[in-house]
Formats: structure tokens, sequence, C-alpha cells
């Protein structure tokens, strides 16, 4: 089952990912980044504490949302990375642009503040 939940926190929003992101799944995160960017958000925390599985489509998605933040001097901080969906980042270099990674919700809350 795949269930986004989006929590604001001033500032920030804290997206939580249920399930797995894939060419199946993917437009739903992307809706909720593209509202998310679209009422003026810069910082996002993506909590991937429940996800699974992320394919190329999934990775694509937070790509282009992390694009379109950079623009706006933003940033995703990604929650409680597995490890092979942490592989999956670095291998498609998604780790190098303004995308930071956190074992802990707070930690990359507080990395924000």
């Amino acid at each position: 089952k795949f269930l986004v939940e989006v929590k604001d926190s001033g500032t920030t929003v804290v997206v939580n990912v249920q399930g797995e992101v894939d060419v199946y799944t993917g437009h739903e995160l992307n809706n909720v980044f593209k509202d998310v960017i679209d009422r003026g958000k810069k910082e996002i925390v993506l909590n991937l504490e429940n996800t699974q599985y992320i394919d190329s489509t999934g990775l694509g998605i937070i790509a282009y949302a992390a694009r379109n933040l950079s623009q706006r001097e933003g940033k995703i901080n990604v929650v409680s990375v597995r490890p092979q969906v942490m592989k999956i980042f670095e291998m498609s270099g998604l780790s190098k642009k303004n995308i930071y990674f956190f074992d802990k919700e707070a930690e990359a809350l507080q990395d924000i503040s």
C-alpha cells in the first residue's frame, strides 16, 4: 500500500512516504512536491523510513523537486534511507545535489532551523 502524508512545520514541510515509489505511485509524490513548492516552501524533509523501494521514476521526481528548490535556494533533507535505496541515490548522482541524508527526522529538521 502506498501512502504520502504531509505535515507543515513552519517554513518546512515533512513528507512521509510509505510503500514503493515507482512508475505506478510516483505521480502522487510528484503532486505533493508540486503543491508544496507552489505554496512557496523551500525546505522539504522527505521521510523514507517506511519506503522499501524507489525506481528511476521516483528518483526523477525527487531530482525534479530538488532542482526546483535549488532555484529558490531550498533543499531536500532525506531521512532513514534503507541501504538498498541509498545505493540508488548514490548511483544516480543525486546525493551530490541539494539533497542531504539523515538517520532521524529530528536531525533533518534541526539542520534546517
